[in-house]
């Protein structure tokens, strides 16, 4: 089936897919790069506010499994740059997914960008069921420090393999993030499918546990 060939793999982002470099360079260090929280209450414990300024001024830890429950996604997440092409990289195995490492990390300000494959030499790969996911379906990344930055899907839609993603490189506005796979036909002349999946999902807002006078311990 022309759909599991090895070519499939680098048609992942074919065509104008390519990205500019202004819209992904690497922010400078002096960029803000964690979703300012608003300041403690009155009521906030020691523990509470000083774990809250060091979520503003710091970067969280990289992200390291998707977990996306309605279509039994568990998968380890490869942070990736840019090819030798100037387009974003693809996962190297069929079970993983690629995290766009030059652009937002999930849970920070902009739009967090991950990839998967659609199907591997051997079958269906991470994404296969990608198209399956609905209004209201939960998308969690683990991750290294253990943890969470969870997400609700609010908007699926598939577009032409070479239209520009330009404006999903963003590191400003709500933090949100995007799954991307392959969809539609595949065009054996041209040696990618014809379109590509795009998923997009918001940051669900971290409620704190603490009680005011809690002081923890």
């Amino acid at each position: 089936m022309a759909g599991v060939l090895v070519a499939v793999l680098g048609a992942l982002w074919t065509g104008r897919l390519t990205l500019p470099g202004r819209a992904v360079a690497a922010a400078p260090a002096s960029a803000p790069r964690a979703q300012a929280s608003a300041a403690p209450g009155p009521g906030a414990s020691p523990n509470a506010a000083l774990a809250q300024a060091r979520a503003i001024v710091a970067a969280p830890a990289a992200p390291a499994r998707l977990l996306v429950p309605a279509i039994k996604v568990d998968a380890q997440i490869e942070p990736v740059g840019m090819d030798s092409q100037g387009r974003m990289g693809t996962p190297s195995q069929a079970s993983r997914v690629a995290w766009y490492k030059l652009g937002s990390a999930p849970g920070e300000v902009g739009d967090a960008v991950i990839a998967g494959h659609l199907d591997w030499t051997n079958g269906p790969a991470v994404f296969w069921y990608l198209g399956k996911l609905r209004s209201g379906d939960e998308i969690t990344v683990v991750r290294a420090d253990g943890s969470q930055a969870k997400f609700v899907t609010d908007a699926t839609r598939t577009v032409p393999y070479d239209s520009s993603t330009d404006a999903l490189f963003t590191r400003d506005g709500a933090p949100s993030l995007t799954l991307i796979t392959c969809a539609g036909a595949w065009d054996r002349q041209r040696g990618t499918y014809l379109q590509r999946l795009v998923v997009h999902a918001t940051l669900v807002p971290t409620v704190s546990t603490d009680k005011p006078g809690d002081e923890g311990g």
